[in-house]
């Protein structure tokens, strides 16, 4: 049933991805830069470009490449964000209308999201459906209303705690994202 491949994917997206890392990196780039629209694209292009990796090559990027490896990349591009926003002087309030730094946003989203578990989900229900177009557009409005949330929920707490405080608390939590990753406790 399609109205079923479009509810099991929106669900399970939703569910997996609220309070996740994938959230909370949303939430700390939109507090750090104070462009929630602008970071809400960026994660949006970034999970459009994993659920599609996840609903057509799916299956063959499971037997070519580990997930394994997918995660190993993926906690140390945190650890590496985050020891980078530690260090980085303050940021320039056009920073993210650079192409390079809203490619890095890009980049840090979607290397999270490879492997992930909602990845993972979105796969597994992409192989046994006949609908992967509605598994597609069931992940991305799950997507887009945990991104949504944390977009916004970034920019209001920015509004009451300091830039640098801020960039230092972002840093710190990709840091222990990495950590995590590289642990195998996320």
């Amino acid at each position: 049933m399609p109205i079923q491949a479009l509810m099991s994917a929106f669900g399970l997206v939703f569910i997996t991805e609220i309070g996740d890392k994938t959230m909370l990196t949303t939430m700390c780039l939109s507090a750090q830069y104070r462009q929630p629209a602008i970071i809400l694209i960026a994660a949006m292009s970034a999970l459009a470009i994993a659920s599609t990796i996840a609903v057509i090559t799916g299956v063959i990027l499971a037997v070519a490449i580990p997930i394994e490896f997918i995660v190993y990349v993926s906690g140390a591009l945190f650890v590496a964000m985050g020891i980078h926003t530690l260090v980085k002087n303050d940021p320039d309030p056009d920073d993210c209308k650079q192409p390079t730094t809203f490619m890095s946003m890009v980049s840090l989203v979607l290397f999270s999201e490879l492997g992930d578990k909602s990845q993972i989900a979105i796969l597994a229900l992409a192989v046994q459906s006949t609908f992967p177009i509605l598994i597609f557009v069931g992940a991305m409005a799950g997507f887009l209303i945990v991104n949504l949330i944390g977009a916004y929920a970034g920019d209001r707490v920015a509004e009451k705690v300091p830039v640098s405080t801020i960039r230092k608390a972002t840093g710190i939590i990709f840091i222990a994202f990495g950590i995590l990753v590289l642990a195998g406790f996320i």
